[in-house]
């Protein structure tokens, strides 16, 4: 379809087609043709969904009520089609007026409901509710393609537990299309696949074309997709597009499991679009202007979508059946085409109806026969939910367990880890407690719904700085997958340019990552495949591997006396600003601590002290003004000497010390030169007096002139003494104000008594006289 309302076409608006939600009505959104004004016009009705997963009875809440569960849906689908055919005057489905189609991960990553059964109990419901049509997402391929065409053929299996081996399978009614998937060895669609399928809706065929994203390579384990080719969305859509039209199908619909938003939520009707899905249709509509695509049902990152691109309407009904699309059209029998872009409208699976019985006792019988295994309490917890909602950082409490669960059970398998983490898309749920006796119970179903997919979790090595670039990998420009992470904490920051970037990691013992060490990391197979764009998890040498993901984590759940929820603070953004002075306060710092002098006396020729490693020790005298002409580099172990013959400092004179280390942070220390004789106390011990300036100085044990100077907390800073100052935030004061020295204040009270004693002898004598 590329034309908008046709001149002279006769259409009423069906007053039992409002654009609503639920049923609750806000606008005016449906076609219907009256035969008798124009047989030619054809209404039809598209019902859609995407993303199900498996969730059977998975109630959720919507600003207009509870939601959720797929007997609710199976109403709500059977009374929203009766709608339309008793507003457009139908007395039933004969001519398939309206079709129930899905967008793909219609199974994987499910509760344990339907996952523990392989999701057949999901087809059993798909079929109950009639859906005809779907297409395959990324979730289809998590044990292969041959396990999921097993499934859709109703086969028996022995690979699994004995449940789902005696479960009485059934078949799939659903055909599936997906043009884009092809054999790496001939080019091919496996399994039998169709690229599109044609339908007769009331008279007209209408083609349904599928495609699943291309990142899939990035969603699934290498060993499921590494026979198949993942060809371009857009170009398979305008090669398909043409064929259908060639054969004189017109009104086109693609099955595409691609992303797509609208801000809001389904009670703001219609809006703008964005996304994978559209960026796809504009590339559709630049390489094939002539692409005649009216539909697109968009899905994979499970959110509200209504809106067009171009002429072309896209759709997204969140995910596990919390809603469902309702499109609606008319098709002209003369053009073989839609007159319009189709109206829709997204519609919550709102519990206000009566479900539907046979839908329900494929769920009941399904619960009969895994009850026994996942009401089975295996823990108790501290708090009703665990969620695994993230904060600003793409931290969240539930992330931080199953991480801590991961390595902690490594080491209770003898295996020596140093970290864990997790893709954050394989957290699947809330972790939910059942209230009981004053706590809350955690039963296996409850965590097999956290951790369902069963990945196998390995032990690899990776350095330093491999861990930090798969750290780094989260704030790609889409910031679209993130990690939850065990054993470590790291600081990120945001650049000029707005990028951001991990500054800092450290160890769970506070210490700093080295880039060059290697490290034992428990991951999933999934991301050690680089799942989720993580390419640097590829790096990795597997050295060892522990129980699934499912298993350990219901392993460390039974370990534990009760279940904690961890705090928050693993990942933390700061600022570059913050950054630099927290850097330079901890360079300071060390300086600080680290350096010592050994008490300088007048006519000494060598001044000793041990600071920071490697730092440059420059010394100023301020008698003569002027620092020494070459700065002194301390050693290995700190310890460096100044020669100081040629300085002639006195008693009560000082000098100031620069210290400035390798990445260029300085500090200023005063030393106060001493007397040359030492004044006997009367105990055999050198009595050394402090410099009265914070520092205080004590003797050599040995005797030999070697009393070391500890130095003050606030230094005193010179703005003359010729060190690399990193940062213009680094306090400065006036060496101007320094106080004197508690040698110069001991010389001028001795001088000034004699005075005063010589003039009192003086004047005693006169008197005399």
């Amino acid at each position: 379809m590329k034309n908008v309302y046709k001149k002279g076409l006769k259409v009423v608006l069906a007053a039992g087609l409002t654009l609503g939600i639920g049923t609750t009505a806000i606008g005016s959104n449906g076609y219907t043709a009256d035969a008798a004004v124009d047989p030619n016009l054809v209404p039809v009705q598209i019902l859609g969904i995407n993303d199900f997963h498996g969730a059977l009875d998975t109630p959720s809440s919507s600003p207009l009520g509870k939601i959720g569960g797929a007997d609710y849906l199976a109403t709500n689908l059977n009374n929203t089609e009766a709608s339309f055919l008793t507003a457009n005057g139908l007395t039933d489905n004969t001519a398939a007026n309206s079709i129930r189609v899905q967008a793909g991960d219609m199974v994987g990553a499910s509760p344990a409901v339907s996952g523990l059964l392989q999701d057949e109990p999901t087809i059993k419901v798909l079929n109950r509710m009639k859906f005809e049509i779907g297409t395959l997402g990324n979730h289809e391929f998590d044990e292969g393609l041959a396990e999921f065409k097993r499934i859709l053929d109703g086969g028996d299996t022995t690979d699994f537990n004995e449940i789902t081996q005696n479960y009485d399978h059934e078949a799939s009614d659903m055909s599936i299309v997906v043009g884009n998937v092809v054999k790496k060895s001939d080019g091919t669609i496996p399994y039998g696949f169709k690229p599109y399928e044609i339908k007769n809706m009331g008279g007209v065929d209408v083609g349904f074309i599928g495609v699943v994203t291309t990142e899939i390579p990035s969603l699934v384990l290498a060993n499921h997709i590494q026979d198949y080719n993942f060809l371009d969305e857009a170009e398979t859509i305008a090669k398909y597009s043409a064929e259908l039209q060639a054969k004189g199908v017109k009104a086109i619909v693609v099955l595409s499991h691609v992303p797509a938003l609208t801000p809001g939520n389904p009670t703001n009707g219609e809006g703008s679009v964005s996304g994978a899905a559209v960026d796809m249709m504009n590339k559709v509509n630049q390489i094939a202007q002539d692409n005649s695509v009216d539909l697109v049902l968009a899905g994979h990152n499970h959110q509200y979508t209504n809106g067009k691109v171009g002429n072309t309407r896209i759709v997204q009904s969140y995910n596990n059946g919390k809603a469902y699309s309702n499109v609606t059209g008319v098709l002209n029998k003369t053009t073989k085409d839609f007159e319009a872009t189709p109206n829709a409208e997204i519609k919550y699976n709102l519990q206000d109806v009566t479900p539907d019985a046979g839908v329900r006792s494929v769920i009941d019988e399904a619960y009969a026969l895994v009850n026994p295994v996942i009401s089975k309490p295996i823990g108790q917890m501290d708090s009703a939910v665990m969620t695994r909602d993230t904060n600003a950082d793409n931290e969240s409490p539930l992330g931080n367990l199953i991480t801590d669960g991961q390595r902690e059970m490594a080491k209770k398998a003898g295996i020596a880890v140093d970290f864990a983490m997790t893709n954050n898309g394989g957290i699947r749920a809330d972790l939910v407690g059942t209230a009981a006796n004053g706590s809350y119970a955690v039963t296996w179903g409850a965590a097999q719904a956290v951790q369902p997919f069963g990945n196998i979790l390995q032990v690899v090595e990776l350095t330093g700085a491999d861990i930090v670039e798969a750290l780094n990998q989260q704030y790609d420009e889409s910031e679209k997958y993130f990690l939850q992470v065990s054993g470590l904490t790291y600081t990120y920051t945001k650049n000029d340019a707005g990028e951001k970037r991990v500054v800092d990691v450290k160890k769970e013992d506070g210490t700093k990552l080295d880039e060059s060490a290697t490290y034992r990391v428990v991951i999933n197979d999934f991301l050690f495949g680089g799942g989720d764009s993580f390419s640097a998890f590829t790096k990795g040498k597997q050295v060892d591997v522990i129980d699934p993901d499912t298993d350990t984590f219901i392993n460390y759940i039974q370990s534990q006396t009760k279940l904690v929820t961890p705090e928050l603070g693993r990942k933390v953004f700061k600022t570059e600003a913050e950054i630099a002075k927290e850097k330079e306060d901890v360079a300071i710092q060390a300086i600080t601590d680290n350096t010592t002098f050994q008490s300088y006396k007048e006519k000494d020729a060598i001044f000793k002290g041990k600071t920071v490693p490697g730092a440059t020790v420059s010394i100023h005298t301020l008698a003569v003004k002027m620092a020494k002409a070459a700065p002194i580099v301390a050693d290995a172990d700190g310890n460096f000497e100044a020669d100081m013959s040629s300085e002639n400092l006195k008693e009560g004179d000082t000098f100031d010390v620069t210290v400035t280390d390798a990445d260029g942070y300085s500090k200023v220390f005063t030393v106060a030169v001493m007397a040359a004789d030492p004044v006997d106390n009367g105990g055999g011990e050198e009595e050394v007096p402090g410099d009265n300036n914070g520092g205080t100085t004590t003797p050599d044990p040995d005797g030999n002139n070697g009393g070391t100077t500890t130095p003050p907390v606030t230094p005193p800073a010179t703005t003359d003494n010729g060190s690399k100052t990193p940062s213009a935030i680094v306090p400065v004061k006036d060496n101007g104000a320094l106080p004197q020295t508690g040698d110069e204040t001991q010389t001028g009270a001795i001088f000034g008594g004699i005075v005063l004693i010589g003039a009192a002898v003086y004047y005693l004598r006169r008197k005399a006289a």
